[in-house]
């Protein structure tokens, strides 16, 4: 009887435990309190900063920004923190915040008005950068660069250097001729070769300027390697319902490897005429599982595609026998 019981109390504690790590606090009726900006708050420049105080049990925050002018949201985002950074246009918006965790979600706190009231003093000012995405894979050697405007700037400066470990390299400014709009494309001449690099803008006008903003991205205009297939190897047999797992390899020799997506074919015929499965997501692990349902001899092959938009050639494809 002893050691029933004890094992029941086993049982218990080991699925309260359990439980323990799923539930999630209730906050349905806690408050988010505003810091900044406040209510009637006038913003000078395109940078905001929004604050608030942190509840316990929120595992993330749900800010919304409203332009009074159009009344429509022009941002409704989850952040972990409770300090959030957003470049904005001069106008008058509100916007409020409320706690959530995968069960729970407060109300919404107070809605807090406020005006960004534009400013010919840049220094203080942020150029959001719109393309290339920071850390974007390219294949195409013409590049349009683009950016946020800032109302009171009148002209752009933009320098692309290439990053070599940590050396960097100036290919490319324009300081003899400053970009009037918020976009340049630049061909190939400027940036010849695959590699990593670095692209910066700063905003001027007549008596002030702002810091540069940078982000990186990385030129690949090499098509993916051939897969080498590994398991099952070809003539290798297996049984109608059992789950087969395909495994394949690559060897990226390229100046930049980006990430390599997979798609597999299966067929019933070497010239893949008939193919049976073509997996509908690209793969980002070099296996696949797959269940037979009639016995036959089947054939399958791989290729791949890169983080850039390169395309490889299939693989030679390997026999698998299903009994």
């Amino acid at each position: 009887m002893k050691k029933y019981v004890s094992y029941i109390t086993i049982v218990c504690v080991s699925f309260f435990i359990g439980c323990d790590d799923i539930i999630e606090d209730d906050i349905t009726n806690d408050v988010v309190t505003i810091t900044a900006p406040e209510d009637m708050t006038q913003i000078e420049g395109n940078s905001v900063q929004f604050r608030w105080n942190g509840i316990d049990g929120a595992d993330e925050y749900r800010i919304q920004i409203n332009n009074k002018v159009s009344n429509s949201i022009i941002l409704d985002s989850l952040v972990n923190t409770t300090v959030f950074d957003y470049t904005m246009n001069p106008g008058s918006y509100l916007w409020r915040v409320r706690g959530e965790n995968f069960a729970y979600q407060t109300g919404y706190s107070f809605n807090s008005d406020f005006d960004v009231i534009s400013s010919i003093d840049l220094s203080e000012q942020v150029v959001t950068l719109e393309r290339p995405l920071n850390e974007e894979f390219l294949n195409n050697t013409d590049i349009t660069f683009s950016w946020q405007s800032i109302s009171t700037a009148t002209s752009y400066k933009i320098k692309i250097s290439k990053i070599e470990g940590n050396s960097e390299t100036l290919i490319f400014n324009n300081d003899d001729n400053n970009i009037s709009g918020t976009s340049i494309t630049i061909g190939n001449s400027v940036i010849p070769e695959d590699g990593r690099y670095k692209w910066e803008i700063q905003a001027l006008n007549d008596s002030s300027m702002t810091l540069f903003f940078s982000h990186f991205f990385s030129m690949d205009t090499q098509n993916p390697p051939e897969p080498v297939l590994t398991e099952p190897t070809t003539g290798e047999t297996g049984s109608v319902d059992q789950e087969i797992s395909f495994k394949w390899t690559y060897t990226d020799t390229g100046a930049i490897t980006s990430g390599i997506t997979s798609t597999i074919q299966i067929a019933t015929d070497d010239s893949f005429n008939d193919v049976i499965e073509t997996n509908s997501n690209p793969l980002t692990t070099n296996e696949y599982t797959f269940t037979f349902t009639v016995a036959d001899t089947y054939f399958w092959r791989v290729k791949g595609e890169d983080d850039a938009g390169n395309s490889g050639e299939f693989s030679d494809a390997n026999q698998i026998i299903i009994n």
